[in-house]
């Protein structure tokens, strides 16, 4: 039986690249998702980051709530310090390394011996990060 015409879409195989050099693509990206809230641009931006990188670290994710729940879903603090020190130098604040992983634990999931596992929305994360501003440096 030929499952071209049945409807399904096992049989469907597109690569990021045929996406993103496609023309309807140019005319989505470049002039209808900045008419689109930022939110769904960053899901978009995200997707695509997505194609290029099969990986899922702090280093790599935008820096974007999609970004910041694909960090929290691997339950993984040291990705969630890569990732929160990326938005730290993307905001312009000083950190220092204890103050990241204090905060690292605040919204990681992960667990050990100390730490129980928590998780906190992107908004809170970002809240956490501006109050660095704020703090005293030695």
């Amino acid at each position: 039986m030929d499952n071209s015409t049945d409807g399904s879409w096992d049989n469907l195989d597109i690569s990021c690249e045929e996406i993103t050099n496609h023309w309807l693509y140019f005319i989505f990206s470049g002039y209808l998702v900045p008419l689109i809230s930022p939110k769904i641009r960053g899901y978009f931006h995200e997707l695509m980051n997505s194609c290029k990188n099969n990986e899922i670290t702090g280093k790599i994710v935008t820096l974007t709530e999609f970004g910041f729940e694909k960090i929290q879903d691997i339950e993984n603090n040291h990705e969630m310090k890569n990732f929160i020190r990326r938005i730290c130098i993307n905001k312009k604040i000083e950190y220092d390394e204890d103050t990241v992983d204090r905060v690292a634990w605040l919204f990681s999931g992960d667990n050990d011996e100390q730490h129980q596992s928590i998780k906190q929305t992107w908004k809170r994360l970002n809240d956490t990060i501006d109050t660095l501003k704020d703090l005293p440096r030695p």
